[in-house]
């Protein structure tokens, strides 16, 4: 076996041990720190009603009413008969048995029968007592759709990872060099593994909350309720975007070769332009494109990697900032060069060039509803099709992209 390939082997199962690790601490965290939030709200309510001179089953409605976390209270008799005194989804179909009963008197327990209802208890006069149960079904599934994506991120990463590792060692024998580049690239997974992670949960948290109002029929306003069923369709459409950049990425890192076409490139630059000319009239925009210039690109990917382009300038640069297109023939290549005015990136990107799910600015995607992957997305794309793509400083002090592919001469 080739050095290589022992070396390629080795960083993916470094990658896949260390996503596996980081991302299965996580969600246990996370289901771990529900749970607690879960006993928290029980023991509160079961020490209230262990203080009160008053009737514990009126107080415990009470309670359950005012939560915000909604639990049953539930009657058990002496002959252990279970009366469910209101109902939210920790409804108990059944008495639990007495070994769960004692032990939840001092502690938050879950059920052994079921599995999903988290139970705290106080003991009444003649071998009764009261239960506050909660259900932990959606603590449950969040579980399981946060290993879904662990799982759909690992196979992301061990592909960009083995991408990454491929090029370093064939291009560079410096053993240095290429533990250094290693160490970058894992630092990016863990962060964006926990930037993505975060950015997947918070509109789960939120669809989960406003769904709950409208279920509930919390609201009689027809505009609360358009309000709540536009805020669902904007965090489902965030959800989305990200798992489709994800997909987009998992398949330009495909080993299957996908056919180029031959594409009027100088058209397709131009439709963009015009079209930002449209959106944004008042922006001062500059275009010197070359007429029928050729190039060997799959013609959706060429699109994609065009519109991130365009789309960045709008979300990120002032509407009234000045732009530079340019696209040439130097060689057997077409250069494109879009400059802009904006604020630029930051002076270590320019030396470092696009790294692998490397956010320029944090609060961006969150702002702009974008995912965070798309400079990772156009570099796949360009390199896909044997470009280069290069980031520096423009002559007006923002962005300068530098696109350079080879020029099909059929």
């Amino acid at each position: 076996m080739k050095l290589q390939t022992r070396l390629t082997a080795l960083v993916s199962a470094i990658i896949i041990l260390i996503s596996a690790a980081i991302g299965l601490f996580a969600i246990s965290i996370t289901e771990s720190n529900e749970i607690g939030r879960v006993d928290s709200i029980l023991t509160s309510a079961v020490n209230q009603l262990a203080d009160t001179q008053d009737d514990p089953l009126s107080l415990g409605l009470l309670l359950a009413d005012q939560s915000d976390l909604k639990f049953t209270v539930s009657y058990i008799s002496a002959a252990r008969e279970i009366t469910s005194l209101n109902q939210s989804s920790g409804d108990l179909l059944s008495a639990p048995n007495d070994q769960d009963l004692y032990a939840s008197l001092s502690e938050g327990v879950t059920l052994k029968t079921d599995g999903m209802n988290r139970i705290r208890a106080i003991q009444l006069p003649d071998d009764e007592f009261l239960v506050l149960s909660v259900s932990l079904a959606d603590i449950k599934t969040g579980k399981s759709q946060n290993i879904r994506y662990l799982f759909l991120f690992t196979l992301a990463m061990v592909l960009l990872g083995t991408a990454v590792s491929n090029y370093l060692f064939r291009r560079d024998n410096e053993l240095n060099e290429v533990v250094n580049s290693l160490q970058k690239n894992q630092d990016n997974m863990r962060e964006f593994l926990g930037d993505a992670s975060h950015e997947l949960r918070t509109p789960l948290t939120v669809i989960k909350g406003y769904v709950e109002l409208l279920s509930k029929n919390q609201t009689t306003d027809a505009t609360k309720t358009a309000e709540y069923y536009g805020r669902v369709s904007h965090e489902i459409e965030r959800m989305q975007s990200l798992i489709n950049d994800l997909l987009l990425i998992a398949e330009l890192e495909d080993q299957t070769p996908i056919a180029p076409e031959i594409i009027n490139f100088s058209r397709e630059v131009a439709h963009l332009s015009n079209d930002l000319k449209t959106l944004q009239p008042e922006r001062p925009i500059e275009t010197k494109i070359e007429p029928g210039i050729l190039v060997n690109i799959s013609h959706n990917y060429a699109q994609q990697m065009l519109a991130n382009i365009f789309a960045n300038l709008r979300r990120h640069t002032p509407e009234d900032s000045q732009v530079l297109i340019v696209l040439a023939t130097a060689g057997n290549r077409a250069v494109l060069t879009i400059s802009d005015a904006g604020s630029g990136l930051p002076e270590e990107v320019y030396k470092s060039g696009i790294q692998y799910f490397q956010r320029f600015d944090r609060s961006r995607s969150r702002e702009s509803g974008g995912s965070g992957l798309g400079m990772t997305i156009m570099k796949r794309i360009i390199e896909n099709a044997d470009g280069s793509i290069k980031l520096q400083k423009s002559q007006f002090s923002g962005l300068e992209i530098e696109i350079n592919l080879p020029i099909s001469r059929d």
